[in-house]
């Protein structure tokens, strides 16, 4: 199996963490354990999210993440999971 961590992101990919979070913000669920799991995708996306704006180094992906407004993503996740900005 390959490891889908490459140069310490997740498949390569800069876009990963941001579409996560706001699939699952979008999420609409009908009962209460589609609400567990869109809490605990919201989780992990912003927990990947955070770290990705914390670590970016390469100019590509620090303008994508401002271009995409990855901050403000970022705090609705953390708003919705009642963490405000930590």
């Amino acid at each position: 199996m390959e490891n889908p961590i490459k140069e310490n992101r997740i498949v390569k990919d800069k876009t990963f963490a941001l579409r996560l979070l706001g699939f699952a913000l979008d999420t609409n669920c009908a009962d209460a354990c589609g609400e567990d799991e869109k809490e605990s995708m919201i989780s992990y996306s912003t927990t990947l999210l955070k770290y990705q704006i914390q670590t970016a180094t390469e100019k590509d992906e620090i303008d994508y993440l401002e271009r995409c407004n990855a901050k403000e993503k970022l705090k609705k996740g953390l708003l919705f999971l009642g963490h405000g900005m930590a």
